[in-house]
């Protein structure tokens, strides 16, 4: 039976028609049903049965309130029983240090970037084994450098992100009950999005996300 991933995307900066084409790459429609939406509560309301969700932007159009701590958490519910879930760069925005996606299913948190397109250096950790990091090998990108707070102690760290400003986190990843949660901050531009290893470490993200 196919898995079901929902993708949230499509916002001012983070557009459909530069994340989509990527997304066939990375989900092969003979194993996964895609359903692609730009609401998260798209989800949130549903009951349908969804095993991985992939959050490429914070899932609330122009014109919606933000997620409400307690919509965070019948997502953290959802996870808990075993959906999987991604936070790949803007999908880590608008994440309160407060807020029950960091305090308990500690996704990160966006706290700043780059102000420009520089070039970042995303580099596996060393010594860190990981599945997600199967075959990725270090690559360099013109991207927004998103600079993360993390709770480390909570996390395994698989990646780090070096621009001419900072090193940050680059990626993580835990389980988190019956599910698993990853981070990954680049993703802005259809260069970094769409980097070979970028979408290796994608596919091996919702990979892990939904095995047990």
């Amino acid at each position: 039976m196919n898995k079901t991933v929902c993708i949230i995307r499509d916002d001012m900066y983070h557009p459909k028609e530069l994340i989509d084409p990527q997304m066939e790459k990375v989900f092969d429609r003979e194993v996964w049903n895609v359903v692609l939406s730009n609401r998260l509560r798209d989800v949130i309301e549903s009951s349908d049965s969804v095993d991985l969700l992939v959050m490429f932007t914070v899932g609330r159009p122009d014109g919606e309130g933000d997620i409400t701590f307690d919509e965070q958490e019948r997502v953290i519910s959802r996870v808990k029983d075993g959906m999987g879930i991604l936070f790949v760069h803007a999908g880590l925005v608008l994440i309160e240090e407060d807020s029950p996606f960091y305090k308990t299913l500690n996704s990160g948190r966006f706290i700043g970037h780059s102000h420009n397109h520089v070039p970042v250096e995303n580099v596996p950790i060393r010594n860190v084994a990981h599945p997600i990091l199967d075959g990725v090998e270090p690559f360099t990108v013109m991207d927004e450098h998103y600079y993360c707070q993390v709770n480390i102690g909570r996390t395994d760290m698989l990646m780090l992100s070096t621009s001419e400003a900072v090193t940050a986190a680059g990626g993580w990843a835990h389980s988190f009950g019956k599910g698993k949660v990853v981070g990954l901050t680049p993703g802005h531009t259809e260069e970094a999005l769409g980097n070979p290893q970028m979408i290796q470490l994608l596919k091996n993200a919702s990979n892990w996300a939904t095995t047990n």
